[in-house]
């Protein structure tokens, strides 16, 4: 269970996986951070993670806030770090009370991988992000529900009495992979497991499909040149929006350790 926060990975095009083939290109970023005070979290050798405090001061009642995902996590393509959906959603949770966020995001990464990274630090709220690339790289749907349910349990035992957000794949939900399989069925997998680990499934293929969320290729942004598969500032502000909304978010505090 340690994160490795190593960016690599994935870059598709509306085109691919409106028509069911999806390519996958390389890539390298940082993890998104936003405002005010920034402490680094320790993780084994070349990984990154960290905690930012949002709003108040910092104090024991702050919201804890854990981010878990891949490139869309890591803030790409937002044009600043303020305008990552993880930034957005923070400043939402941060109205009248202080918020702690930490972002464990790795492009490329997939539930497998997740799986494996130290998510031990206990969280009031948790939002996961991995489907999209196990659909990407042909992971087989059985091996992917398991290793998702795994995830998720293990976030489960570090904060059992967290918010359990998780959202479903970025993607076409009718586009298919190399192993015939479409991405809604990755969707209904993750949110069967959610559903069993007492979480809340937000679903973005509507999100992803609006067209208006995604591009210009080649737009400035602070991780680098945009594409036309990941999110824009009005794509990640969607996410925020629809985190946000998922029946209203109840926090129950878990205790320090």
């Amino acid at each position: 269970m340690r994160a490795r926060l190593i960016p690599l990975v994935l870059l598709m095009t509306l085109g691919a996986a409106a028509c069911g083939g999806t390519r996958v290109l390389a890539g390298t970023r940082t993890v998104a951070r936003h405002s005010t005070t920034t402490t680094t979290a320790s993780t084994r050798p070349g990984a990154r993670g960290g905690t930012q405090a949002v709003g108040a001061a910092v104090e024991t009642s702050s919201v804890r806030v854990l981010f878990v995902g891949a490139s869309v996590t890591d803030g790409w393509f937002a044009s600043s770090k303020a305008h990552a959906y993880t930034a957005l959603v923070a400043k939402g949770l941060a109205e009248g009370r202080p918020v702690q966020v930490r972002v464990l995001a790795r492009p490329g990464v997939t539930a497998e991988d997740a799986a494996a990274w130290n998510l031990t630090a206990p969280s009031d709220v948790v939002v996961v992000q991995i489907a999209t690339n196990d659909f990407v790289r042909d992971v087989p749907l059985d091996r992917y529900s398991a290793a998702y349910a795994e995830l998720l349990d293990r976030l489960r035992v570090a904060s059992p009495r967290a918010e359990l957000i998780c959202l479903g794949a970025w993607l076409d939900p009718n586009g298919k992979n190399r192993l015939g399989v479409p991405a809604v069925d990755y969707d209904a997998a993750a949110r069967t497991q959610c559903d069993a680990a007492h979480g809340r499934y937000v679903d973005l293929s509507a999100a992803y499909m609006d067209a208006a969320n995604h591009g210009p290729a080649g737009r400035p942004t602070y991780q680098g040149p945009g594409d036309l598969f990941h999110p824009n500032d009005r794509g990640h502000a969607e996410l925020a929006s629809l985190i946000l909304q998922a029946d209203g978010i109840q926090v129950s505090r878990e205790p320090a350790t």
